[in-house]
């Protein structure tokens, strides 16, 4: 099963504004025409349930939004360029760089843009004023952003049936539900998580067969961490032992230990104890002994038969009650007064920077102001028209103000964007 897969995103660019005068016969001095450029398309996440896993991003590793068009003449705005929709199935987890989870897609056609496409530039209308009839800078497009993200898929269930490899859990689950996974008579039969639905007792939930855990999966040996982080999204846990074993309290323990070193959270889901295979002769005979051993852990144990399905009833009344248990005190945690919005978390995209900064870097005045780094680009500065509208501009936007308060002389470098000049 591919659940976890690493994929590069990049939002579009903005399109460029245009410098444009107006020309029409009969309308002299017609003045600036120049229409904004579109916008670049997002990044967009949506759940789909049609999907399972997320093998369709083995070979497309690559998704780009498109590209926002320029402006053009007669105040003409380009077209804003099309997201890019990325459906992964339900339950799967975005991460950035850092690890750090920036979106989480729970529901069918839920969508959550990761990243947005960069603004539009703006024409050279838009820098018309009393005093400049006919502007002849403009802004060039904002650049869309570009990031790696991991993809991992954790498997939405309500109930998780885990255990050692041949512990008959695959058997219990097709019992339980329409579900058919392989079913063979040695260790790892499955290897990854099947999915049923049960409708017992007027109760609707996702049951999930986790594969065999064995000791060191918490370290991901025998695909440990694979199958581990499938457990987590589960609200209650059938832990289905094979009452045949030599040990099975020691077999039960080892699997604990392996849940509690690899999440405090699983450690301390609720758990209903099942010793399977009570039709074979031998586990009768050791029922008593097995009750006798787990006293210290627990009195609470059921024995049932996979196959034939005996004390499986008594064993899914326990299940419908923990659960009923457990979606009460969920609702009990939403209307909980003490709860405030400030602990619940928001996933949105990072804020894009605003306003004007200026540091020195090796003498050098570094202007930090992306709208006007934009327009730099743009500048002819060849015009002595073009270079005194784009100072004025400097001045109304606070960059001179910061370049002054930051000590700069005339003669000193600056540096807007790619662009640099000695300051006079």
């Amino acid at each position: 099963m591919i659940d976890q897969v690493y994929i590069n995103i990049k939002s579009g660019n903005g399109g460029n504004g245009a410098i444009s005068g107006r020309h029409e016969k009969f309308v002299p001095r017609g003045g600036p025409d120049g229409g904004d450029g579109g916008d670049g398309g997002d990044v967009i996440f949506r759940g789909d349930t049609n999907i399972n896993t997320l093998i369709g991003f083995r070979y497309k590793k690559i998704f780009k939004a498109e590209n926002g068009s320029n402006g053009a003449s007669a105040k003409k705005h380009g077209k804003n360029g099309k997201s890019v929709y990325i459906d992964v199935p339900v339950g799967t987890q975005i991460s950035n760089e850092n690890n750090e989870i920036i979106a989480d897609i729970t529901e069918h056609n839920q969508e959550e843009i990761i990243i947005f496409g960069g603004q539009g530039g703006y024409g050279n209308v838009k820098y018309t004023s009393s005093t400049n009839q006919f502007p002849v800078i403009a802004q060039n497009g904002e650049q869309g952003i570009e990031m790696n993200v991991k993809l991992e898929l954790k498997v939405l269930a309500d109930v998780g049936i885990i255990g050692a490899p041949n512990a008959g859990k695959s058997s219990l689950i097709s019992f339980l539900t329409a579900a058919k996974p392989k079913i063979a008579n040695y260790p790892f039969t499955t290897l990854e998580p099947v999915l049923g639905i049960l409708d017992y007792r007027d109760a609707d939930m996702v049951i999930v067969d986790i594969p065999g855990l064995i000791e060191g999966a918490h370290e991901g040996v025998g695909l440990g961490h694979d199958f581990l982080r499938h457990i987590e999204r589960c609200k209650v846990l059938i832990h289905l032992v094979d009452a045949s074993e030599e040990n099975p309290k020691k077999v039960f323990q080892n699997i604990n230990t392996e849940l509690e070193l690899f999440s405090n959270e699983i450690k301390n889901k609720p758990q209903i104890i099942v010793f399977n295979k009570i039709d074979l002769d031998e586990v009768q005979v050791l029922q008593n002994d097995i009750v006798e051993n787990m006293k210290s852990i627990t009195n609470d144990i059921y024995f049932i038969s996979a196959i034939s399905g005996e004390g499986i009833s008594e064993m899914m009344d326990q299940v419908i009650m923990t659960f009923e248990k457990f979606k009460l005190a969920q609702r009990y945690e939403v209307n909980d007064t003490n709860i405030s919005d400030e602990n619940i978390p928001i996933l949105q995209p990072l804020p894009k920077r605003r306003g004007v900064s200026v540091y020195i870097e090796e003498e050098v005045y570094v202007v930090d102001s992306p709208g006007v780094e934009r327009i730099a680009t743009r500048i002819d500065y060849e015009d002595w028209m073009a270079r005194m509208q784009f100072y004025k501009h400097l001045k109304t936007t606070g960059v001179v103000k910061a370049l002054e308060d930051a000590g700069i002389k005339s003669g000193d470098t600056v540096r807007i964007g790619e662009v640099e000049w000695d300051w006079d």
